[in-house]
């Protein structure tokens, strides 16, 4: 009779359980989707899509589209303010080939994260019969989160080194080409047909395309520099605002700044190079170390065993 008692008990209690979970889950669903949000293309697609240049992304995709969509309207009531700020600039820095507003990337993001928690479901039944999936899905769903935040991260870090590397280079062509007769403009336009695909030349065409539109050139270098966070690119275009102020001949600033950066970039190869000295010698050390003991460790045992070191 206990033992019946007992098995009854947890059988309620198991039933409430899941009655409370169920309930958890559907509120928090209800209130996330309880006032619809329309999720149509971002004005600058939808002017793509009305002239015939718009990009295939996943939100065009007939199989996954209302999924992706549902995660859209989730993507806009999450508002986290770092993650949002961090996700645009990245999108910024990667140079955004797909066209991605920050909803729709975030979008994606939890579209990675059910998709990578089904899969440590799946795996949760078939090896331990869904004994950790309270563990399971929150870890898993983290992971699918993290990973297309951190390909987006990556790709900005890679694209924004380029562009470090291009840009001492570019300065010596742009005083080159300003010193033969021609303007900033022109010599910009000039990088720019000849280099095309160069991430540099791409976002110097963002801002010739904003001056073209009527902004300021200090105003589009500036926009240039805040979507690229690196601080030589925002210095050189410190330098070019402050010329155009002063009216110093600006080829000269560009060549003086090309030669900055080459300098800067010897000094902390030199840095790199001297540190690379001392972090390689506690593995030396150890490498020592184990050699003696190899030598040695043969020696010790024997004088151990048989009381002679031979």
């Amino acid at each position: 009779m206990l033992f019946h008692n007992l098995t009854t008990s947890m059988l309620i209690l198991a039933i409430l359980t899941n009655l409370f979970v169920f309930a958890g889950i559907f509120l928090s669903i209800f209130a996330v989707f309880r006032y619809p949000v329309p999720a149509e293309p971002p004005i600058h697609r939808q002017i793509a899509q009305a002239v015939g240049m718009d990009r295939a992304t996943l939100f065009e995709s007939r199989l996954i589209a209302p999924v992706l969509n549902l995660c859209l309207q989730l993507a806009r009531r999450l508002n986290i303010t770092s993650l949002r700020t961090k996700v645009r600039q990245d999108l910024h820095a990667s140079g955004n080939p797909s066209g991605y507003t920050v909803e729709q990337y975030i979008a994606l993001a939890l579209f990675s994260a059910v998709l990578v928690a089904g899969l440590g479901a799946i795996l949760d039944f078939a090896l331990m019969g869904g004994k950790a999936l309270l563990l399971t899905l929150p870890l898993m769903g983290t992971i699918g989160f993290m990973i297309p935040i951190l390909s987006l991260s990556g790709a900005s870090r890679r694209r924004c080194s380029r562009i470090s590397k291009q840009l001492p280079y570019t300065l010596d062509l742009v005083s080159l080409v300003m010193a033969a007769g021609s303007s900033f403009t022109e010599a910009i336009q000039t990088l720019i047909r000849d280099s095309p695909e160069d991430d540099l030349n791409q976002e110097l065409q963002i801002a010739l395309a904003e001056i073209e539109y009527g902004s300021t050139r200090a105003a589009s270098l500036k926009n240039m520099a805040d979507r690229i966070p690196l601080e030589s690119l925002r210095s050189v275009v410190g330098a070019v605002n402050q010329a155009e102020k002063l009216g110093t001949p600006l080829s000269k600033i560009l060549k003086l700044q090309a030669d900055m950066l080459r300098m800067h970039r010897s000094v902390r190869a030199e840095k790199l190079s001297a540190s690379a000295s001392l972090k390689i010698l506690i593995p030396s050390m150890l490498i020592l170390l184990a050699i003696v003991l190899i030598v040695i460790a043969p020696l010790a045992i024997n004088f151990i065993v048989e009381g002679s070191l031979f």
